[in-house]
């Protein structure tokens, strides 16, 4: 098909409506698996051949047209009794999750907390933020979310950028925030213990030591001004409030602002609606990974990243799991919450997994219950994805690792992986309203199945915009010839005719040589990962201080223990490896040993730190070493 034929077929079927474009994927289906004989097009968007995983009932359901909070009541109205948060051992039902969410919606209006008003929450996982994100769906007023290990000037200019006058902050990090009241910017502020919902014994304990802790170190003892209350003092407030708090839904109406990580850029608010956080739920409940009401979920990944709120809470929720809580994450006792909790559910990044499968504590475990451990939020090497299923599998596991494709921007998932479709590299296949395609990049050019190019989303997941950063918004989300609004991610990969995606790169994460040919990092990590010594590779672009201009690749590694006396060995062994699998203008000029790689607060690979370690190289010591061995 030319170029032409697909534009106008493009256009021909943006003509149809939600009911046609149903029928239409129905008939689809019928196609893929065989039971219709008509030919396909061989592009992506067109022939969407993901649907042949899907019933015709999966294809059929409609997306939630209601708030967050809605969707959450229309869920489990009729299991009030069942248990909703488990958060250190205690139980908080449904019934007592609506009523602290109503009392929570009283407060906030009580504050004088109108529609669309802005207020914001740096909370980890403790039942109050749970309460604080439905109550401001319920009220139609929006979450400015903000992880509280931010910098203080960090966290002043995400609250200044959306004038944010109330804030909500764990009380440990009140300090980040207390300038801002006494300079007028914030008017309100909550400070909340992790102590407040703690089983009695806990409470007690936790608020002894803060007391020793503070005779010890006056510094760490919050002194509260007058524009600050605690969550007793929030809450009790909004006992006189009588009016009623749940607003209209409104379509489309913010919900959440949650700021993107800024590994390979600048951050940017990124504002999604109630219906968004409705898409990627009951989506990844279509995949058709067993995901029941009995089930418990482990909640690990925090709400203020889109990830953590959709999939790590809304999700289980709106399912009726127990969701236990885990505020302060730990990857290196992964290990101990599994052993303890026993989740047959829960979403980490691949370096979560990284640290369970060396672990001493489950060696002689069985994680037979174990349904969906996924993996999302950042790319899973193939040495790590391999390891992980080994050690499932070694374990007792039916499932292996199950995986999944999104960024902020499309509400933390857009794709994922059931065992018929869970082939080692890819990422899965789209959701089921969601469709995915590859372009040349910069363009609206449709590349045919395992080429790669660009990869651009469009479906219920996209964001409403960037905050007031209209030309970011632009940059990113484009109308095409087919009337459909297209995320244009930045990643590289392709799509095979199964309907299954793979992710060569980031755009931005490659690097072009001085001599215009493009190297991928990704491939040459694959290469160092599959030695036996190395637990972990990230390879990073630097300066070619040889040309004006140019970048050249640069590997940092991680041995595994048992190996790190022998880097010099080992330091020969992968550039000798890298020389028989890579082509030559992809070797690295540079390798470093380290004791572990950088992460950001979240468990992804700080991609910006590695890359400051090194304006440029003044030598290639690879290459040297690499002729000598040679």
């Amino acid at each position: 098909m030319n170029k032409e034929a697909l534009i106008k077929l493009k256009q021909e079927l943006s003509k149809l409506s939600d009911l046609e474009e149903e029928q239409r994927d129905l008939y689809l289906r019928q196609l893929l698996t065989g039971e219709m004989q008509g030919p396909l097009t061989g592009y992506a968007s067109i022939d969407k051949p993901w649907l042949k995983y899907y019933t015709e009932e999966q294809i059929k359901t409609g997306m939630p047209k209601m708030t967050a909070y809605q969707y959450l009541y229309h869920q489990n109205s009729k299991y009030l009794g069942r248990t909703a948060l488990s958060y250190y051992g205690r139980k908080i039902s449904f019934n007592e999750l609506f009523y602290r969410i109503e009392e929570t919606a009283k407060a906030l209006k009580a504050m004088g907390v109108k529609e669309n008003d802005i207020v914001t929450i740096s909370m980890p996982n403790t039942p109050e933020a749970v309460y604080l994100f439905y109550a401001m769906s319920k009220i139609g007023a929006v979450a400015n979310m903000i992880d509280p290990r931010t910098s203080a000037e960090g966290i002043h200019k995400y609250i200044e950028e959306v004038q944010s006058d109330k804030v909500v902050i764990v009380d440990s990090y009140y300090n980040k925030v207390k300038p801002l009241s006494e300079n007028g910017t914030v008017k309100q502020i909550i400070a909340v213990s992790p102590a407040e919902s703690l089983p009695f014994g806990l409470n007690f304990g936790y608020k002894a030591k803060e007391f020793i802790e503070s005779i010890k170190d006056s510094s760490k003892k919050n002194v509260f001004n007058e524009h600050t209350m605690d969550w007793k003092q929030f809450i009790s407030q909004g006992k006189s409030y009588t009016k009623k708090t749940e607003a209209e839904f409104i379509p489309n109406r913010p919900l959440v602002i949650e700021h993107t990580g800024g590994t390979t850029g600048q951050p940017k608010g990124v504002i999604l609606s109630n219906e968004n956080i409705n898409a990627v739920a009951l989506q990844s409940v279509l995949t058709g990974i067993d995901m029941q009401r009995e089930h418990n979920w482990l909640d690990i990944m925090p709400t203020f990243i889109a990830y953590g709120v959709g999939m790590g809470l809304h999700l289980p929720l709106t399912i009726g799991m127990e969701t236990i809580l885990i505020p302060q994450f730990d990857p290196k006792k992964f290990d101990e919450l599994l052993i303890k909790y026993k989740p047959i559910h829960m979403v980490g990044v691949p370096s979560y997994f990284g640290t369970i499968i060396n672990s001493k504590k489950l060696a002689k475990k069985d994680l037979s219950y174990i349904i969906a451990p996924t993996v999302g939020g950042d790319a899973m090497d193939i040495t790590l994805e391999q390891q992980t299923n080994d050690f499932l599998r070694e374990h007792n596991c039916s499932s292996k690792v199950v995986k999944g494709y999104g960024m902020t921007e499309v509400t933390g998932g857009v794709s994922g992986t059931v065992d018929e479709n869970n082939e080692i590299g890819s990422v899965g296949i789209p959701f089921v309203k969601t469709t995915i395609a590859v372009f040349e990049p910069e363009t609206e050019d449709e590349l045919g199945y395992n080429e790669d190019g660009e990869i651009c989303i469009t479906g219920p997941n996209t964001m409403l915009g960037y905050f007031e950063n209209q030309e970011a918004t632009d940059a990113i989300i484009k109308r095409h010839a087919d009337g459909k609004l297209w995320v244009h991610t930045g990643d590289i990969g392709h799509i095979t005719e199964n309907g299954s995606l793979y992710i060569v790169d980031r755009i931005k994460r490659m690097m072009i040589r001085y001599d215009g040919f493009k190297v991928f990092p990704s491939i040459i990590e694959n290469v160092i990962g599959s030695h036996n010594a190395v637990e972990a590779c990230k390879v990073v672009s630097i300066a070619d201080s040889e040309h004006s201009q140019g970048k050249l690749p640069k590997a940092h590694v991680v041995l595994k223990d048992g190996f790190k006396p022998y880097q010099e060995q080992i330091l020969q062994e992968l550039q000798l490896l890298c020389a028989e699998k890579l082509p030559e203008y992809v070797q690295p000029v540079d390798y470093k040993f380290r004791d572990e790689l950088p992460l950001t607060p979240i468990g992804k690979i700080d991609y910006l730190a590695l890359e400051s370690e090194d304006s440029h190289i003044k030598n290639k010591p690879s290459e040297r070493v690499l002729k000598k061995t040679l």
